[in-house]
């Protein structure tokens, strides 16, 4: 098992990152030390690497920012993200890509309300998808996963495995849309 050496090429980063989450072992990130941390969603397998293989990530750690800025600089300056949580267009999908995640939301949409509040939150988040026009690789990468560990039954809401979860995330990465992407200035 290796991590992965990204550079500033944020677009081959992206690259790196989506074949990353095709793999069998996705979910396992080698840390410093050679401890291996176990990442529960795709986002969390992407920041790990970033903060393991991108040499600026420990600058940007050690400016002591709270811990959601240092997420969203890191994730920004090595991968490009634009808005915070990975947000884009949903709009700019290839239809292969956001019909995977409306059946998610049409799932969602026909399972009966979860009684626990939390997964109850995610699995509303991903009934409104085809009325959001904005989406995120965070919130999708956490909904999905929550509804399938609470309870992975289609007729719960939850059709996508964490694998499935993890190509959605890298097809998305490898599609670029436009939004999903920081300004050059950035």
């Amino acid at each position: 098992m290796s991590t992965l050496a990204f550079t500033d090429d944020r677009a081959e980063n992206r690259r790196a990152w989506a074949k990353w989450l095709r793999r069998p072992d996705w979910q396992i990130v080698l840390r410093s030390g050679g401890q291996l941390q176990e990442c529960r969603t795709p986002w969390d397998a992407g920041y790990a690497l970033a903060i393991e293989g991108w040499p600026s990530s420990r600058a940007i750690m050690d400016e002591n920012l709270d811990a959601m800025s240092t997420e969203d600089e890191i994730m920004a300056g090595c991968y490009g993200l634009g808005e915070e949580g990975g947000e884009f267009l949903a709009s700019e999908l290839p239809d292969r890509i956001r019909s995977v995640a409306l059946m998610a939301s049409q799932a969602a949409h026909s399972a009966a309300p979860y009684p626990d509040i939390g997964i109850e939150g995610s699995r509303e988040i991903l009934e409104d998808l085809p009325e959001t026009p904005k989406w995120s690789l965070y919130v999708l990468s956490v909904a999905l996963t929550d509804l399938w560990e609470y309870d992975p039954s289609p007729m719960r809401g939850a059709i996508l495995s964490p694998s499935e979860v993890a190509r959605l995330v890298a097809d998305i990465l490898d599609a670029a849309p436009p939004s999903l992407l920081a300004s050059v200035e950035n």
